[in-house]
């Protein structure tokens, strides 16, 4: 690599380099926002699965049973998932809280 000894082709040598790295965050954030739309979209076409399935059985005449036979099964419970926090606490207080909730397999002391 040659070496620059003008301040300012070092300058723009360095500009063009972080330009490159930005544009991957461009495109990071951008991915993340159409994700979180289709998040949205899809609780929206979920509440509305629930809704319409709902009306056909409470407002159509319908029973649940009828409309599975037909091939429409009821809409499923959209369980959503908590990524739950690694416990950091190593206190005597979390060793007690989880040998009362069965969870503990240290023998007492």
């Amino acid at each position: 690599m040659a070496k620059l000894t003008d301040p300012q082709q070092a300058e723009e040598a360095a500009q063009r380099l972080l330009n490159d790295r930005m544009d991957y965050v461009r495109r990071a954030i951008a991915t993340r926002g159409a994700l979180n739309e289709a998040r949205e979209a899809l609780k929206e076409a979920e509440k509305n699965d629930v809704q319409a399935f709902q009306a056909a059985v409470n407002n159509g005449g319908w029973s649940a049973e009828e409309l599975r036979k037909i091939g429409l099964s009821a809409p499923e419970k959209v369980q959503r998932v908590q990524r739950r926090r690694k416990a950091t606490s190593t206190s005597p207080d979390a060793h007690t809280a989880s040998a009362q909730d069965g969870g503990g397999t240290e023998p007492e002391k």
